[in-house]
């Protein structure tokens, strides 16, 4: 799925293969960058839902569409805390702003990290 954000639309319209959804808000979208491993959670309201898909509808903070924030990211729908779809997702912008001001988190603790290495034997 890719997505395209200018800054002057920030609202978009997404369609997933989830059949006969609640119409309404409850639902969250969250987009998480697979660089920086920070997520960006947005509310997402269903708008359209049948037996084949669902429409959702979403806006994008403001600035979002003028960031470097071109890439590919994780991103999951949730409803009430329950996990409805995922997967990844390209975001394109129009490029802007500073690259790279995002510090790379590698999801675990590293400070105190031991390598442990093994050697094969020559015979």
């Amino acid at each position: 799925m890719t997505l395209y954000i200018n800054e002057t639309n920030l609202g978009v319209e997404i369609a997933f293969n989830l059949a006969n959804l609640a119409l309404g808000t409850g639902y969250l979208f969250t987009i998480t960058s697979q660089y920086s491993h920070q997520p960006l959670i947005l509310e997402a309201e269903c708008i359209e839902s049948n037996a084949r898909y669902s429409k959702f509808t979403m806006t994008f903070p403001t600035g979002f569409g003028e960031e470097h924030k071109n890439g590919v990211y994780y991103w999951d729908l949730t409803y009430s805390d329950a996990p409805l779809q995922k997967g990844l997702i390209k975001i394109i912008t129009e490029p802007g702003g500073n690259m790279n001001t995002l510090a790379y988190n590698p999801g675990v603790i590293t400070d105190e990290r031991v390598a442990e290495v093994f050697y094969r034997p020559n015979y």
